[in-house]
């Protein structure tokens, strides 16, 4: 089997790539790991722990499951490894993939903390142990998060091409992973032109073409879903949409795909993407976007109590968080989070009128997260505090004697 990708991977990151299999057998290994075993064996000796160490590595795979494909994790050598998984057209587990060793800290502190202060060892296996712990990477914490993410990414396109091949191979046809090239050139025209009941007969054609070639096989109809996305992003470029509004359609949909369960959400998402580009995003330049902003505001005004964020309410309008910022305030002159505070104090100011309400009470019926917080924030835009505004309301309400 071919792995070179984690070759290459290792060789970019600095740091060793093992992919083992559920029995703890290593199925591959790159150089720089092959370099830090001798290293690994001194340190794990030292502190008697090979066995745990082992079974440490391969709960990490498991675990890189459950949590989506990244795990990072500290093994009881008190070495860091990053883990992602291969798996099966089925979605079953194969094996797993370990990105490692590497540090967080510095050698004095791993000595002092992860060896000193766990074992007692004579000075010359101390020296062992440091004069071998000085050959494994050092990493940042930012760095070790980019690694685990990069792991993932690696493991996800080795999945694809295993994919890919494994359906060539049931199906004896290099052409049985693509679609019709005819339809697909007559739905890149329906959508370019905006005609959504065209785009979707086709899109129906093609869906039970993808239908019929993958079964009731969730992976394979994924992998053809995730084709035909891109299909639409050419289509909606094609018909002039701008290419950042692309991008951030396509970084909300293909974060999607992997959550579909069923056969029935596949159809019904991708109808609901078709549909998407075909009726919205070529009338962006036009409009300004006025689309994307009515419905975020929509968005931020009944979720106000909730603690959104930016990338909340791109999501909800499909766009990536950079470019919904900009178009937003391009439209409205705000930015999303002073909007998002606007609502608040709109709110908040609404409800100062009520006497029986405390502060404490408005600023949780506001969406704010303390009154302190509140109350800041009240006096940076009112120039006054939430206590001294409701006194100023109060005496404009009384009649004058």
């Amino acid at each position: 089997m071919d792995y070179s990708i984690f070759e290459n991977f290792s060789l970019a990151a600095s740091v060793g790539v093992m992919v083992l299999d559920p029995k703890g057998e290593s199925k591959f290994e790159s150089s720089y790991y092959i370099e830090a075993k001798g290293v690994m064996k001194q340190i794990l000796a030292a502190l008697d722990c090979e066995e745990a160490n082992l079974v440490a590595l391969i709960y990490g795979c498991y675990q890189s499951k459950r949590f989506g494909g990244r795990y990072v994790f500290i093994a009881p050598s008190g070495l860091i490894f990053c883990a992602s998984y291969l798996a099966d057209s089925q979605g079953n587990m194969l094996s797993g993939v370990l990105c490692g060793p590497f540090l967080l800290n510095d050698y004095d502190e791993y000595m002092e903390i992860d060896i000193s202060d766990r074992i007692t060892v004579n000075d010359d296996i101390m020296a062992k142990i440091r004069s071998a712990i000085d050959s494994v990477p050092i990493k940042t914490t930012k760095e070790a998060k980019a690694i685990s993410e990069q792991l993932f990414v690696c493991a996800s396109y080795f999945k694809e091409i295993k994919l890919k091949e494994e359906i060539i191979t049931q199906s004896g046809d290099e052409t049985a992973i693509y679609y019709s090239i005819e339809k697909e050139e007559d739905l890149l025209a329906s959508i370019s032109k905006g005609d959504v009941k065209t785009a979707n007969a086709l899109l129906n054609n093609i869906l039970g073409q993808m239908l019929f070639q993958s079964g009731s096989n969730l992976e394979v109809l994924r992998f053809r879903v995730v084709e035909l996305t891109v299909l639409l992003s050419r289509a909606a470029l094609k018909g002039g949409a701008k290419s950042e509004a692309i991008l951030g359609l396509n970084y909300v949909y293909l974060r999607e795909i992997d959550a579909l369960s069923s056969i029935d959400e596949i159809v019904l998402w991708l109808s609901g993407v078709t549909r998407r580009f075909a009726q919205n995003v070529f009338d962006y330049a036009g409009s300004k976007y006025m689309d994307v902003s009515n419905k975020a505001i929509s968005y931020i005004r009944g979720n106000y109590l909730d603690k959104i964020t930016l990338q909340d309410v791109a999501e909800h309008v499909f766009l990536s968080p950079s470019y919904f910022s900009k178009i937003f305030k391009e439209e409205t002159g705000q930015t999303p989070s002073a909007y998002i505070t606007a609502v608040r104090l709109e709110v908040s100011k609404k409800l100062l009128k009520d006497p029986a309400l405390s502060i404490i009470d408005i600023a949780m019926l506001a969406g704010f997260e303390s009154q302190s917080y509140f109350t800041q924030v009240f006096k940076k835009n009112e120039g006054c505090t939430p206590g001294q505004y409701r006194q100023e309301m109060t005496k404009r309400k009384q009649p004058e004697s």
